[in-house]
């Protein structure tokens, strides 16, 4: 562990991977929880496409994925609130036109060089110091943004419909959740990348649900379970060689198979 510890890029990831546990933990439980998961796939594939163009236009990729995937959630969610259409259909819909996007802009920008293996996957050695600074302000953000509203969001969450006729603003509160889903997900793609981020969004409250349905529990199960699965993830890739992001993922789909089988067994 010390040997890893002395590396200045692992120590930026395991920082990241910290900083996002707390991100991810909160937001996976919301998200799963108004059978928003789906989303989560939608807009980190619509990242693709905000790569792609940042590319294309020869500007800063991070900042034009932002830009992207935040319009991209905003507009499914106007939509969806308009009635204009479902959650799957418009997710449906921009999944493929967003990655067709993606990759129309690389074949126009003829920027083959450029590595979109890291985005598309992850890549722990790209994460920088700038990176850490964009996911602690993000979080400086979000987890006030929960506390503060935490009522309110579970009211929306658990009866929408009660709640906006009781007073409660759900279409400002769902456009910023949205938002943040959208930020979240960008500045998670270092570490394990557009193709497998959506499971970080899924996984965390998927585990803690096993256990409660009381979200004073399922919520810091959540994070602690997502700080084990990105912590052990890495620490697990260095040993075996492996790309982080699909170990972290893979790691953090076993323990919670292993965890419903477990829950699932018949008390004898």
């Amino acid at each position: 562990m010390s040997e890893l510890l002395s590396m200045q890029f692992f120590r930026n990831a395991l920082l990241m991977s910290l900083l996002l546990s707390g991100l991810f933990g909160l937001l996976s439980f919301f998200i799963v929880m108004r059978r928003m998961a789906f989303l989560g796939a939608g807009v980190a594939h619509a990242a693709f496409g905000g790569v792609a163009l940042g590319i294309l236009l020869g500007i800063d990729p991070f900042l034009s994925t932002v830009i992207f995937c935040v319009t991209v959630a905003v507009v499914i969610g106007k939509l969806v609130r308009n009635g204009r259409i479902t959650y799957d259909t418009g997710i449906g819909i921009f999944f493929g036109f967003t990655m067709a996007l993606g990759a129309l802009f690389i074949a126009l920008g003829k920027a083959y060089t450029f590595d979109l293996s890291g985005y598309l996957f992850g890549n722990i050695l790209g994460v920088t110091s700038r990176d850490l600074i964009w996911t602690a302000a993000v979080s400086v953000l979000f987890i006030p943004f929960v506390l503060l509203f935490l009522p309110r969001l579970l009211f929306m969450t658990f009866d929408e419909r009660t709640a906006e006729v009781s007073g409660v603003r759900v279409g400002r509160l769902d456009t910023l959740l949205l938002i943040f889903l959208a930020v979240i997900i960008v500045v998670s793609i270092k570490i394990v990348g557009i193709v497998l981020v959506s499971a970080l969004v899924v996984l965390p409250a998927s585990f803690g649900l096993l256990f409660s349905r009381d979200y004073r529990r399922v919520l810091p199960v959540s994070v602690a379970f997502t700080a084990v699965m990105m912590t052990g993830g890495m620490g697990l890739s260095y040993a075996l060689d492996s790309p982080a992001g699909a170990t972290i993922v893979v790691l953090g789909t076993v323990c919670y198979f292993v965890a419903f089988l477990i829950r699932a067994r018949p008390a004898s």
